[in-house]
């Protein structure tokens, strides 16, 4: 009977654990926040609307977009921080352009010359981090992607 009531509990309680990959598209923004809680970043759709960021950051490695309707309606869910994506960020983009494929960053360091955005990331192997380099006129010079040497291949439960 313990065995039972622990089984039991356990069901609900990661029944109550919402990913983003779980919210179903039509729910409500209101459904949408009572599962995942507020955006990191919320903003306007220039085609009506808002994007819902959630970063699980800085040691996770999904940052996920949600569209959101002018009616509260959540119309569309991505991952942003795939290869794909990633590798879309070429010299010349801007940092609007950046934010708009990666979501926000994880860290952002700025040194005399330059200006350096990180996201953790998954990388084929391994976790590492993706860097973006931006020159004081707000364009990217170039990406850089860095193994985490500190992993073992495996995720250790980011986020």
């Amino acid at each position: 009977m313990i065995r039972l009531i622990t089984l039991a509990l356990l069901f609900t309680l990661l029944g109550g654990c919402a990913s983003p990959s779980s919210i179903v598209l039509g729910s409500t923004g209101v459904e949408l926040a009572n599962k995942l809680g507020s955006p990191t970043d919320k903003r306007a759709n220039p085609q009506g609307g808002e994007f819902w960021d959630y970063s699980y950051g800085p040691e996770g490695t999904e940052t996920w977009r949600f569209t959101v309707d002018g009616g509260g309606v959540v119309r569309g869910a991505e991952q942003l921080l795939t290869h794909e994506r990633l590798y879309k960020v070429a010299p010349g983009t801007t940092e609007a352009g950046v934010m708009e494929l990666l979501g926000k960053p994880r860290m952002v360091t700025r040194y005399r010359h330059e200006t350096v955005w990180d996201w953790r990331v998954r990388l084929i192997a391994n976790t590492g981090y993706f860097m973006v380099r931006f020159g004081s006129d707000g364009r990217a010079l170039g990406v850089s992607v860095l193994e985490d040497m500190t992993t073992d291949g495996h995720d250790r439960g980011d986020r």
